[in-house]
């Protein structure tokens, strides 16, 4: 049965689309006089080609507009191999510097840095990790905050061991050891110690009730930072009152809207922590809706330290975390640049600025 010829131009079962009719390899070694073996073989970069015949292949590639299959060449063994980066959401400045760390790296090292998210979507998820196996890619940075549990260690589990049936590894990134899964890398900075820290500069100020926004009950992220918090507290022999630790999506607007009713109350907290600095933006718009002074009346703190926030009127005290660092530690375990230690944990440090003086 003959195809319509309005069909699409691909192949049934398989990624990607079918081959162009433009020049192929056969084409190329027949216009240079030599077999399609050899300049195969110049095109690999083996050095058992005489330089004249490298010469000729190469013109003739030229004349004939030929492109080589650089994927092809990488599911063979061959030619550069790509470093995927993926996330959660690219969010901001935060996932930025995180890729560009890894880019460095990949970059340094002949490969190319391919960046995705999944939008917490699992059969996405799985279909990119496919792919990327598929596609022999040399190592996959899997990056931010994820949901806890089984199912997702699970998941883990199964994307390092088809990682390695390639010869690549699986790292992640910003992301907390797995203590089922020692064999998995990761690279994390200290969201604990940060958020601690800050508290103790909070609470040395004088500040007693102190309220967190942005908790998540099942993120590794908001946890670690919900954690810190808590631990913040018992230091200065702070009771946690659960009125004051608040639920809200990472994002501007939900925490403006979250912040409203906590401190429109006469028993409004004299500061609050964000999970990010972006929460914390919604703190201070919400503060400002109610006629409230930062810091006067309310102090506010963030996490991450992304680009302007010293230019915010007052400026952001803030935790710096080292994303870049990430990124670059990341990328050099999963491509076998540094010795597999396990996990490794960057320090992050309080920037104290005119919100939280």
């Amino acid at each position: 049965m003959t195809a319509p010829t309005n069909a699409p131009n691909r192949r049934r079962g398989t990624r990607g689309p079918a081959p162009t009719s433009g020049a192929n390899l056969r084409d190329v070694a027949a216009r240079a006089g030599v077999s399609t073996s050899t300049a195969s073989r110049v095109f690999a970069g083996s050095p058992l080609v005489r330089p004249d015949t490298r010469e000729r292949v190469l013109a003739a590639a030229e004349e004939l507009g030929y492109v080589v299959n650089g994927l092809a060449q990488a599911m063979m063994g061959r030619g550069r191999r790509s470093v995927a980066f993926l996330a959660t959401h690219m969010i901001g400045a935060t996932f930025a510097a995180m890729a560009a760390g890894a880019e460095s790296v990949a970059a340094d090292q002949g490969n190319l840095l391919i960046v995705s998210s999944t939008g917490d979507d699992v059969a996405r998820e799985r279909d990119l990790m496919e792919t990327l196996r598929e596609q022999r890619a040399a190592a996959v940075l899997f990056a931010g905050s994820t949901a806890t549990g089984v199912e997702f260690e699970r998941r883990i589990a199964e994307y390092a061991h088809d990682l390695e049936t390639i010869g690549a590894r699986l790292v992640l990134c910003g992301h907390p050891a797995i203590p089922a899964l020692p064999n998995v890398l990761s690279v994390d900075y200290d969201q604990v110690g940060g958020v601690r820290t800050a508290m103790k500069h909070l609470t040395s100020a004088g500040h007693r009730r102190i309220a967190f926004i942005g908790t998540h009950p099942n993120k590794t992220s908001p946890l670690q930072r919900l954690r810190g918090y808590e631990l913040g507290l018992r230091d200065a022999g702070l009771a946690i009152d659960p009125s004051l630790v608040i639920e809200c999506a990472n994002e501007t607007e939900a925490a403006a809207h979250a912040s409203l009713e906590l401190l429109r109350g006469s028993d409004r907290p004299t500061a609050v922590v964000g999970v990010t600095d972006g929460v914390a933006i919604g703190v201070y718009r919400a503060a400002r809706s109610l006629g409230l002074a930062i810091p006067a009346d309310v102090a506010v703190v963030g996490f991450d330290d992304a680009p302007h926030m010293v230019d915010l009127t007052p400026s952001l005290t803030t935790i710096r975390a080292p994303f870049w660092e990430v990124g670059v530690r990341g990328a050099r375990l999963a491509l076998g640049l540094d010795e597999a230690t396990g996990h490794v944990e960057l320090p992050s440090r309080l920037v104290a600025r005119e919100s939280a003086p």
